[in-house]
């Protein structure tokens, strides 16, 4: 063979050989980049780093994949907890008591169950502080479920080591409610509305006895009875407004409830309505033509006239009661009564017989002469 040839062919076996290497060597390198799944061990210890240096959103992250990937590992039943606890962390109220209720509702055997049920409650109680530091509403329903909430703690775990931190929360927001009750019966006296400030008063009185506001209460609702023409029997937690011919529980805004009848009331007067039959809806001129010595039985209130006329007929209530129109903050307001009585001993003995539907929204009684005068300043 020639010496070229020789040359030629070393140097072709040579070059097959490099490429033989070299693509061995690219096969190996991808064999060990494939992506193993991480571990549930894994996941967890990568969440709480997350965790521990404040990356909340990643700690999100990693809980959530690893409840997916392994929802039956101890690892995530523990990443149920910390992930409601970064949920909590980060604000996010819904997030949180829906993961933890979710934990509840799944473990209700779990060593730290107790731990569940706490923080739902402490994010309910959160989200209520910052309602009421809004200065909104009177009672605000993040106010109501946080009671609930830390209450259903200290019941089922009375002796739990998180009963000493819950009962001081219920406390503060009982006080905190408290507090907020008399400032509003406060403002609805200098708005001349001793009904309501009586209503919002009792309200502490009834609810909130351990309270520091309590003293501040009795002397609203003793300011509101005088205003009111009455003294302290003459109303019980009485009440002037609601929504709709009541079918729900009113709100605490509207607690007013109608006096007992007495003892004495002969029992005929409960038939003594003087309202005469009527083919039509009775309104604010109706009420403006009766003798102001009768007396009546407010119902409630509402916003919406429509709604308010089309309940009275198709409730049966044509021939019981009357509505009358007034401005409340500047709208139009619409108060419905019911009957005409010659005494407030035979309305009150009246409102214990009124249907229930009625009843639901808490009557109390009114001279229908008080009434006009109300609205003779509009």
């Amino acid at each position: 063979m020639r010496p070229t040839n020789i040359v030629y062919s070393f140097i072709t076996a040579f070059s097959l050989l490099l490429t033989g290497c070299t693509t061995t060597g690219q096969n190996s390198a991808e064999h060990q980049q494939a992506p193993q799944p991480l571990t549930a061990s894994a996941i967890y210890t990568a969440g709480k780093a997350a965790m521990n240096s404040d990356d909340l959103q990643g700690a999100i992250r990693h809980f959530n994949l690893l409840t997916t990937q392994y929802p039956d590992d101890n690892f995530a039943l523990q990443g149920q907890l910390e992930l409601a606890y970064a949920y909590h962390k980060s604000g996010q109220t819904s997030s949180t008591i829906a993961t933890t209720e979710r934990f509840i509702s799944d473990h209700p055997q779990h060593k730290n169950v107790d731990y569940a049920y706490y923080l739902r409650g402490l994010t309910a109680y959160d989200a209520a502080i910052a309602k009421l530091d809004e200065n909104t509403t009177p009672i605000p329903f993040e106010a109501k479920m946080a009671l609930e909430l830390l209450n259903e703690i200290n019941n089922r775990f009375p002796d739990g080591k998180y009963n000493a931190d819950t009962s001081q929360r219920i406390e503060t927001l009982n006080e905190r409610l408290a507090q907020r009750l008399v400032f509003s019966a406060k403002q609805q006296l200098d708005q001349s509305n001793p009904a309501q400030a009586a209503l919002l008063a009792k309200t502490v009185t009834d609810d909130y006895p351990d309270t520091s506001a309590i003293q501040e209460a009795a002397m609203v609702t003793d300011q509101a009875y005088k205003l009111l023409g009455l003294n302290s029997d003459g109303l019980n937690n009485g009440a002037q407004d609601s929504s709709a011919i009541a079918t729900t529980t009113p709100a605490p805004e509207s607690q007013i409830q109608a006096p007992a009848a007495s003892t004495t009331t002969p029992v005929t007067a409960v038939t003594d309505n003087l309202m005469p039959p009527s083919n039509e809806i009775r309104d604010t001129t109706w009420v403006m033509s009766q003798g102001a010595g009768l007396y009546t039985i407010q119902i409630l209130g509402t916003g919406n006239e429509r709604l308010l006329r089309h309940q009275i007929k198709n409730s049966d209530l044509l021939d019981k009661v009357a509505y009358f129109k007034k401005s409340r903050e500047g709208n139009p307001w619409y108060s419905l009564i019911y009957g005409s009585y010659n005494s407030r001993e035979a309305a009150q003995a009246a409102a214990q017989t009124l249907p229930s539907a009625l009843r639901k929204s808490n009557p109390w009684i009114r001279k229908i002469g008080d009434i006009q005068a109300s609205l003779d300043e509009e």
